[in-house]
């Protein structure tokens, strides 16, 4: 990213507001008085400078304490079906931050215990028997953005905070949170922002004039695709969209006939966003067929996911224009210590890199940890005000937490398969031509939902 995107990014997080760090090193702690040295450097008559140290007893207030010895945390994702491996990535990466905070004290002295559900298993049963039945505290997860549609409604009358960190649907901060008041509700991961409006300033510099779309035929799919046609019309009117193909989801195997129906149309581009054993199931034999032969280009948004390329191995296809993929948080990406240090941790624990879904489960306790500390309380008022504009510092990058709608912002990148493939608990396809596009580029925004740098 330019220095100029870079600053245009960090602008959206505004000035003095606090950071978090969050991992086994980091997150809002407080310390109890201190005797401590202060060394001062003070400039003197005539401009000389004197340094004086003081020993001072630094009086802060002492940690609050929680009003009870365990706070429990329940998480909802796929455990059945053709979805239960790709959602274990999170499953694992929140196991270790519960590991790692109760190691080091647990939350305000209360330590967490993680309890997990299937959320393809009625999840608004699932939800309420965590509620009534096992009393937790707070509720994360949810991959289905249809789940996450059918959930959030009922959080009001639950009456605790779901920490959304999977499920992509923009309607639930832009229609639960911003038009209809739901304050329960927070989300972690970047929306289909990044599935349909990133990926548009993608296609429009690729030599591709007819795209076709073949798609999951539910709320993920369908939404992401039409962002994507009505921003890169906007950003290239000359393209044309041929054919759109909708696929059974979860459980679909054979792609056949909608590579067929797009290539009769003449595309010469195609945009999926299928994902998980689909997203392979369908790039391999969109190679084996010939199709990638044809097409001048792929654009596949969360065709990088650790269950995916692990899948495809060396095989993972390339294109002479790009195999243009990704999955809103890469693991190499960024190179800071705090991603470096999640992802070692995960390798070690794991035998493998963490999914980008580890990324949000692993931030999502530990955002719950941060809004605690930060309330001093589980008074749920309490605990909406101090997550509404935080910033946190996570292996993603810097998140901010939008007041508006509770849309964490944060950047996510994008690149091509290239030569290149190492082995770390298996052959991984690594990527080239990296784009890591500011928020602004792409991020809809509250009242009007229009993006900055589009809707001009």
């Amino acid at each position: 990213m330019t220095n100029e995107g870079r600053r245009s990014a960090l602008k959206l997080i505004g000035a003095g507001i606090v950071g978090l760090a969050i991992g086994a090193a980091g997150g809002l702690t407080l310390a109890p008085e201190k005797v401590r040295e202060i060394t001062v450097t003070q400039t003197g008559p005539g401009g000389a400078t004197v340094t004086v140290t003081e020993t001072k007893t630094i009086r802060e207030a002492p940690a609050a304490r929680l009003p009870k010895d365990t706070i429990k945390i329940g998480l909802l994702l796929p455990k059945t079906g053709v979805w239960a491996p790709y959602a274990k990535y999170g499953e694992e990466a929140a196991i270790m931050a519960v590991e790692e905070i109760n190691d080091t004290g647990g939350i305000l002295g209360a330590k967490v215990q993680l309890i997990v559900r299937d959320e393809l298993a009625d999840v608004v049963k699932q939800a309420r028997e965590l509620v009534e039945a096992e009393k937790v505290d707070f509720i994360t997860g949810v991959i289905s953005s249809g789940n996450a549609m059918r959930l959030g409604p009922i959080m009001p009358e639950l009456n605790r905070l779901f920490i959304l960190a999977g499920a992509a649907t923009h309607r639930a901060t832009e229609e639960l949170v911003y038009k209809q008041g739901i304050k329960h509700i927070f989300r972690l991961n970047v929306p289909v922002y990044y599935e349909g409006i990133l990926t548009a300033w993608i296609a429009k510099d690729l030599p591709v004039k007819r795209w076709a779309g073949i798609n999951p035929d539910y709320e993920y799919g369908r939404v992401s695709w039409d962002l994507f046609k009505t921003y890169l019309k906007k950003l290239r009117p000359d393209v044309e969209f041929v054919a759109e193909q909708w696929f059974p989801s979860p459980g679909t195997t054979d792609f056949s006939k909608y590579l067929s129906a797009v290539d009769a149309a003449g595309a010469e581009g195609l945009f999926t966003t299928a994902w998980a054993d689909e997203a392979a199931g369908l790039h391999r034999q969109a190679a084996e067929l010939g199709y990638y032969k044809k097409f001048k280009a792929a654009i596949n948004p969360m065709g990088y996911t650790a269950p995916v390329f692990y899948a495809l191995g060396r095989g993972y296809p390339q294109l002479v224009n790009g195999m243009w993929v990704g999955a809103r948080y890469i693991w190499f990406y960024p190179p800071t210590s705090i991603n470096k240090r999640f992802v070692d941790a995960y390798v070690k624990r794991w035998g493998r890199v963490p999914a980008y879904n580890s990324e949000y489960a692993y931030t999502s306790i530990y955002v719950i940890k941060a809004a605690i500390e930060k309330a001093g309380s589980l008074d749920l008022d309490a605990l909406i005000e101090a997550l509404e504009g935080m910033v946190i510092m996570s292996p993603v990058g810097v998140r901010w937490i939008r007041p508006e709608d509770h849309q964490a912002v944060h950047e996510s990148i994008i690149g091509r398969t290239s030569d290149e493939v190492i082995n770390i608990g298996g052959e991984i396809r690594m990527l080239t031509d990296i784009k890591a596009v500011p928020p602004l580029f792409y991020y809809r925004s509250p009242p009007d939902w229009k993006v900055p740098m589009i809707d001009r």
